[in-house]
């Protein structure tokens, strides 16, 4: 079957499931994006939007990350500059200066491109930074997007290209005939498909569940702020113990925390008013920033920490594609997923990825 004759149905609108149905329409797929709710209105929509491959240690996972920063490069390039990203670079420090020497030493060693930063460059750098850290670690090539620009963006990409968005549109069940999927049930009609794409995070297991197919993901808040400030202050992302923070706009800044209950006394707004305070000790310039909102991410963590990609070898026609970052590998899982669909290739940065691990 060509690819310009497969029908497949991607269940999930956030960043990953738009950029599955781009790569998949362009090819001339017969592409259905389905989410129960709007795009971007899950886990993409609440996240903090860091692109980066410096969060992992392991070496095959960094590989696949620098992969999915290329990725975006060439997407910005086939979109005409249009993508709302900036590569701005990290500054990260963690630990004492020992940790920092350890893991950048490490992550060179896999390839990253990171480096050693001292005090007089991390001023430099981030010349509003109030108390400067001995070193720090600095990875250029990161940066950031903005995630519901960027989602929306694909979509309105992979529509172009012929792909049909049905939102709002919940999936009652997926069709199972032969030992195959066939489609997916919505409330008033049936879905026929060769394969079904499911890229609905956190939400994946329990569509899974009827099949005896294991999705081991957690959903695990986060809350993401966003302040008011009257200019901008930071250049880069700044992770630090005391804060994950970043410039949205000129007079928007954005930051994130964990999440530590739903009482009044650790809920989502006490969090903000603490990472509030934190910058305002910690930035020169910061006075005057204000709480503008907050919200909480449910990110779909799988259990082992890696993404779950690729085939189902309970049921054929079932493609997982359910991780954490989705934001920074959302071209590359497009990419791959397009090649191992039409295709039915296998992309060797995938390996670590399979869901068999879990069979």
């Amino acid at each position: 079957m060509s690819s310009a004759n497969k029908k497949i149905v991607i269940i999930g609108a956030g960043i990953i499931g738009a950029s599955i149905a781009y790569h998949l329409a362009r090819r001339g797929a017969t592409v259905t994006v389905i989410d129960r709710g709007n795009a971007a209105g899950g886990a993409t929509g609440q996240s903090f939007s860091w692109l980066n491959a410096s969060s992992t240690r392991n070496k095959a996972y960094i590989r696949l990350r620098q992969r999915a920063l290329e990725e975006y490069r060439r997407l910005q390039d086939e979109f005409a500059g249009a993508l709302p990203l900036k590569w701005n670079g990290t500054l990260i420090w963690r630990g004492d200066a020992a940790s920092v020497n350890k893991r950048v030493s490490e992550q060179t060693e896999a390839g990253l491109d990171i480096r050693i930063v001292e005090r007089e460059e991390i001023a430099r750098l981030e010349p509003n930074l109030q108390t400067v850290p001995e070193l720090a670690a600095f990875a250029p090539g990161e940066g950031v997007i903005e995630p519901v620009e960027a989602t929306q963006l694909l979509l309105k990409h992979a529509a172009a290209a012929g792909a049909g968005i049905r939102m709002p549109a919940k999936v009652e069940a997926l069709i199972e005939r032969s030992g195959r999927l066939a489609g997916v049930r919505l409330a008033d009609e049936i879905l026929e498909a060769d394969a079904v794409v499911m890229a609905a995070g956190a939400a994946s297991a329990e569509l899974c569940a009827p099949f005896g197919i294991p999705v081991p993901v957690e959903a695990s808040p986060a809350v993401l702020a966003q302040f008011s400030a009257p200019s901008a202050l930071i250049n880069s992302v700044i992770v630090s113990p005391q804060f994950e923070i970043r410039q949205v706009s000129q007079n928007t800044i954005a930051a994130a925390a964990e999440y530590a209950g739903n009482l009044d006394e650790n809920g989502p707004l006490a969090v903000a008013d603490t990472v509030l305070a934190k910058i305002r000790e910690n930035i020169a310039g910061s006075d005057a920033i204000q709480f503008r909102s907050v919200g909480v991410g449910w990110r779909p963590i799988p259990q082992d920490g890696l993404p779950i990609i690729g085939f189902s070898q309970q049921v054929a026609g079932l493609y997982l594609a359910v991780t954490h970052s989705g934001m920074t590998l959302a071209p590359a899982i497009g990419r791959f997923a397009e090649y191992e669909l039409l295709e039915a290739g296998e992309e060797p940065l995938l390996d670590i990825c399979r869901p068999s691990r879990f069979a």
